[in-house]
């Protein structure tokens, strides 16, 4: 054979191979691809979209698919036989808890005394003006906020995008900063526990039941929102609208009412319940409302209590068992009145304090009804003083907003 002949005949050997290798390479490249692609299927076939048209601060659109394993899209609703339980579209975002209604059993009462209580940290700080060295507060709180899929978690920036997990987190940094700054402004900064805030979020309804279920807490699955004291961790069903997009200002009012029961059980423990939901929706309610100290008018209230005409009694509030279960609405809205009401009073009025400060001396135990009752009411007036305020704050609601914008128009010229 020539030389040539050889060349030609290598030369075609050597392109042969290449050929061979690219077409193995691809191959495998388009195998790689498509099990990624099935490894970021979303289980609804759908991204889900983040482009709030609820809030005003919109949140930035999302791109990133989640990260699941599909071979666990076949996981059924149910679990363990325990039967889907459909959502409550209510306005309280909040499931009744069993330990909250009852006396604290031994059991409950050793969870809460083996918790580990950090007091808050200070810096002590040099004020020329007063000539007095004054103790700065801060580092309230841990925030943790996953994603929970199919008993994975996910930072919130890995299922959605770095703005979404910045936007949520600065949003409740600023409600739960409030939150502890009205507590050390009742109670004294001293006296308060640091807290971590707990809270897994689900991206649908099967998720959010499965998560619930797996504590034997699926009942809590009819509302948005649940905190396990035992867990002392919050559960949390992100809402969507039907376009896939996150109703924010929902997911912070939900967020808040339940990261403040997860603060509540760190400072007091095992509370009344209308204290506890009252304080909850309280801080809640700073998120949606301009104006939160002026409460809400007669059609918010209409539509918080299912058109109960006023608040109902002190001793219908503070009396527990099935009441509490059967007119949950009712007995929410008029808890958040009467808290509503003792913190429009002066500090000196406010009656509420006296209380808080005895439960952060017995958090783990529930404090006696009578004496509750004897320290908020002394002079049998506590309901008549209600329905005053109630008249004034909500009846004549336009002419309070009247009143609070011309006051805060002449502050701003006097400035």
């Amino acid at each position: 054979m020539s030389d040539n002949n050889r060349v030609g005949v290598r030369v075609f050997s050597i392109v042969a191979i290449i050929i061979i290798a690219l077409v193995v390479l691809v191959q495998l490249f388009i195998t790689s691809v498509s099990h990624q692609e099935n490894q970021t299927d979303i289980t609804e076939s759908s991204e889900v979209q983040i482009n709030d048209i609820e809030v005003e601060q919109s949140l930035p659109p999302n791109t990133l698919k989640l990260p699941i394993d599909s071979k666990e899209n076949s996981k059924e609703v149910t679990r363990v036989g325990k039967k889907f339980v459909e959502q409550d579209h209510s306005f309280t975002a909040h499931e009744p808890h069993p330990w909250e209604l009852v006396e604290v059993s031994p059991v409950q009462e050793r969870l809460c005394k083996d918790m580990e209580l950090t007091p808050l940290t200070y810096e002590e700080k040099y004020d020329p003006d007063t000539q007095q060295t004054n103790r700065v507060y801060s580092d309230y709180y841990d925030l943790n906020l996953v994603i929970l899929h199919n008993g994975r978690e996910y930072s919130i920036s890995s299922v959605y995008n770095e703005g979404t997990e910045k936007w949520i987190k600065t949003q409740m940094r600023g409600y739960l900063d409030r939150v502890y700054e009205t507590y050390s402004k009742w109670l004294g900064p001293e006296k308060l526990f640091k807290t971590d805030v707990n809270i897994k979020l689900a991206l649908n309804h099967t998720q959010y039941f499965n998560a619930l279920a797996k504590h034997d807490a699926e009942e809590s699955a009819k509302v948005q929102g649940v905190y396990l004291p035992w867990l002392h961790t919050g559960f949390v069903k992100i809402p969507h609208n039907d376009k896939h997009q996150i109703l924010g200002t929902r997911l912070l009012q939900v967020l808040v009412h339940e990261s403040v029961h997860a603060i509540n059980f760190v400072q007091f423990g095992y509370m009344h319940r209308w204290a506890q939901e009252g304080l909850a929706q309280y801080f809640a309610h700073y998120v949606d409302h301009k104006t939160p100290e002026l409460f809400v008018d007669y059609e918010q209230w209409a539509q918080r209590s299912r058109h109960l005409g006023e608040p109902l009694s002190f001793k219908e509030l503070i009396e527990p068992s099935g009441h509490w279960l059967e007119n949950r609405s009712a007995l929410y809205a008029s808890s958040f009145a009467y808290v509503q009401y003792f913190s429009s009073l002066t500090q000196t009025e406010n009656d509420l304090i006296s209380v808080l400060n005895t439960e952060l001396k017995q958090r783990c135990s529930v404090l006696n009804k009578e004496w509750s009752a004897s320290q908020l009411d002394p002079n049998n007036q506590l309901y008549t003083n209600i329905l005053n305020w109630f008249e004034y704050t909500v009846i004549y609601h336009t002419d309070r907003k009247a009143d609070y914008d011309k006051v805060n128009q002449n502050t701003s010229a006097s400035h």
